[in-house]
C-alpha cells in the first residue's frame, strides 16, 4: 500500500484541515462516551486537531504522528491553559511504546494509513481492559457543484482519485468502513458497541477551500508545481461561485471495547 507524506503540506494541513462539528461529541455523550478526566491516545495525530478537540473536552492525550513536520505544527497550537493536556509521541501507530496505559484510543481520519492488525496488536499493550477504541473517518461528499468542479479539475489534471490507503482494498462498505475491517476487530478481541454516520455542511472561502484540497492524500504526493497549478485553476473557476461555499460532509463513527 502506498503511504502518504502529509508533512510535504504540513502548513496547508495545518491551516486548512477542518475539525469535526461538536454534533460527534454530543453523540459520543448521549452513547456513554465522555473525555473528561481520562487518559488517551490519538493515533496519527497529524496537526492536532482531534488531540486538540479532546483537550477542550477535558482529556489528557498523547498525539502519536510519525511526521516531525506535522507535530512541529501541532505543537505550535498547543491549547492555552485551563484545559485537559496534550503531549506529541514522534512514532507511528504500529511501534510507539510508552509505559502507561490509557483509558481510549482514537483514530480519526487515520485507520486507513496503518498495518491494522500490528496496530491492533500495539493498542492492545497500551489500552486497559474495557478501554474504548474509537475509529472516525470523514469525507466531503459530491453533492454540491464546487466539489463537482473540484474533481472535474483534479482529473483533468491527471490525479487518480481512488480512495485513500486501504480504503481501497474493498468495495463493500459498512457504516462507511470498509466492511473486512469490522472481523479484523472483534479477531483482535473488540467488541463493536456503536457504529453510525452523520452528514452535515461547512462552509469555505473558495481560498479556504483551494487551500483544503491542496492538503489532500490526492494532492500530497505530488510536487508542489503541480498542487499549485491545481489550486490556482481551482480558484479562478470558483470566482463565479458565491463568496461562501457550503460543501456537504459526512463522518464516520465506530466505538469499540477492549474485551478482558
Amino acid at each position: 500500500m502506498m503511504t502518504t507524506d502529509f508533512g510535504k503540506v504540513s502548513d496547508d494541513y495545518a491551516k486548512y484541515r477542518d475539525a469535526l462539528p461538536d454534533l460527534l461529541f454530543r453523540q459520543l455523550k448521549a452513547r456513554g462516551t465522555d473525555f473528561e478526566g481520562r487518559k488517551g491516545l490519538d493515533l496519527g495525530a497529524g496537526t492536532g486537531i482531534f488531540s486538540r478537540a479532546l483537550a477542550e473536552r477535558g482529556a489528557n492525550v498523547t498525539g502519536i504522528e510519525p511526521s516531525a513536520e506535522l507535530i512541529e505544527a501541532a505543537v505550535a497550537q498547543s491549547p492555552k491553559a485551563g484545559l485537559g493536556l496534550i503531549s506529541y509521541v514522534q512514532a507511528s501507530a504500529e511501534e510507539f511504546r510508552l509505559p502507561d496505559t490509557y483509558s481510549f484510543v482514537t483514530a480519526v481520519r487515520a485507520w486507513h494509513w496503518f498495518d491494522r492488525d500490528r496496530t491492533l496488536e500495539n493498542i492492545r499493550r497500551h489500552l486497559t481492559p474495557g478501554g474504548s477504541l474509537i475509529v472516525i473517518n470523514s469525507v466531503f461528499e459530491s453533492a454540491s457543484k464546487a466539489v463537482q468542479l473540484t474533481l472535474r479539475i483534479l482529473k483533468e489534471n491527471g490525479i487518480v482519485l481512488k480512495p485513500a490507503g486501504s480504503n481501497a482494498e474493498v468495495r463493500e462498505r459498512r457504516s462507511g468502513f470498509p466492511a473486512n475491517w469490522f472481523e479484523e476487530w472483534e479477531r483482535h478481541g473488540f467488541r463493536l458497541r456503536h457504529e453510525w454516520e452523520q452528514t452535515y455542511s461547512l462552509a469555505y472561502t473558495p481560498e479556504d477551500w483551494c487551500g483544503k484540497i491542496r492538503s489532500v492524500s490526492w494532492l500530497a504526493n505530488e510536487s508542489e508545481e503541480l498542487r499549485m497549478k491545481v489550486s490556482g485553476e481551482l480558484l479562478r473557476n470558483l470566482s463565479a461561485f458565491d463568496p461562501v461555499l457550503s460543501i456537504p460532509h459526512k463522518y464516520s463513527v465506530i466505538v469499540l471495547t477492549l474485551e478482558s
